[in-house]
């Protein structure tokens, strides 16, 4: 995409090459499901079709993350449930439309259950990094790619979710710059954090897209993310936490495809401009400037630069040869707004 591809590693999932050319691209479909599994299913569909390279679930359950919650908490926990018998149910359905499934585990028997269906790459929320490093721990020992969310993480904790991954000799780790405000504003966004976090840790880096709308992501890869996360939802009136304004429906996502692809395909190639394009040589012969007669030149005459105009026509002496024209003598006179050609001046 830009120079931060060339100093940084290739992170391998399924042939895909992560901070290649071409943008790794998440529809985070998260808690959009409502526990529906046709839901979930016809989900997977539009998001496939839309063009996502991976779709991202997460793995939560309430009893498995908090001791004695309040009813608030409850309440809103229940509505991110992730069944733990789809885990297998979508992973063959994501295989079925090519592409690739995968969800972050909030609970250490949930990645138990992403081993089962084996998933190739694992995500672990900023929630997980900055407050759960066993979590970190167990997935690092598995040594496959690994995205870590930095939404609620310092640098501080990123280094020493680096570092475990370190320990165990995963290098396989991309960083994905967040913020968990729920939409962010974009004047909170900090897009330049994607090439700090590049030159600090020599690895893949993207964003986790908060925002209302695509323009934030597109700003994103054109400042070289190498991957696009943004929250996927059929409709936004589902009344699920994921699905306000900052997620994309199939419509919004297909054009967010489209537009990142796009901006690919302006920066894949690096052209130093010893030559133009040849469309661009095209234009430029068909606008060159001719020395053109300003007045009747009689034969015998001397030319001088005061009876010459300079006129745009695709024959003809160029402009910039004016200096092998003045001199020269006539041999045949030559009509107002006619051509000077070699042939008639000696």
């Amino acid at each position: 995409m830009n120079s931060g591809h060339n100093s940084i590693g290739i992170v391998k999932v399924n042939g895909f090459e992560i901070g290649g050319q071409r943008t790794f691209i998440i529809a985070d479909i998260g808690s959009n499901h409502k526990q529906d599994l046709q839901l979930a299913k016809d989900s997977i569909d539009a998001a496939a079709a839309a063009g996502a390279d991976a779709i991202k679930f997460q793995s939560i359950q309430l009893n498995e993350l908090y001791r004695r919650p309040d009813k608030k908490t409850a309440e809103f926990v229940k509505q991110l449930e992730f069944p733990e018998e789809w885990h297998s149910l979508l992973k063959e359905y994501c295989d079925q439309n090519n592409v690739l499934f995968f969800s972050s585990p909030t609970y250490l028997k949930a990645v138990d259950l992403l081993e089962a269906v084996n998933v190739p790459i694992y995500k672990l929320a900023s929630a997980q990094v900055g407050t759960f490093p066993q979590v970190v721990e167990k997935v690092a020992a598995l040594q496959k790619p690994t995205i870590f969310s930095t939404g609620i993480v310092n640098y501080e904790q990123i280094t020493e979710a680096v570092e475990i991954f370190r320990k165990y000799g995963n290098d396989q780790f991309m960083i994905l710059h967040c913020n968990s405000i729920y939409p962010t504003p974009p004047e909170k966004v900090n897009l330049r954090l994607i090439n700090t976090y590049k030159q600090m840790f020599g690895s893949p880096v993207g964003f986790s897209d908060h925002t209302n709308g695509i323009h934030i992501s597109l700003a994103a890869v054109a400042l070289g993310a190498n991957i696009i996360e943004k929250h996927f939802t059929l409709r936004r009136d589902l009344g699920t936490p994921d699905c306000s304004s900052f997620a994309s429906d199939p419509a919004e996502f297909t054009h967010l495809v489209q537009q990142v692809r796009e901006i690919e395909s302006t920066t894949n190639t690096f052209n130093e401009r010893l030559t133009i394009q040849d469309e661009e040589t095209e234009f430029k012969e068909s606008i060159r400037y001719r020395i053109v007669a300003g007045r009747e030149i009689l034969k015998g005459e001397i030319i001088a630069e005061d009876m010459l105009v300079y006129l745009r026509d695709t024959s003809g002496i160029d402009c910039r040869d004016v200096g092998k024209v003045i001199g020269k003598m006539v041999k045949k006179s030559i009509p107002l707004n006619e051509l000077i050609n070699y042939d008639n001046i000696t």
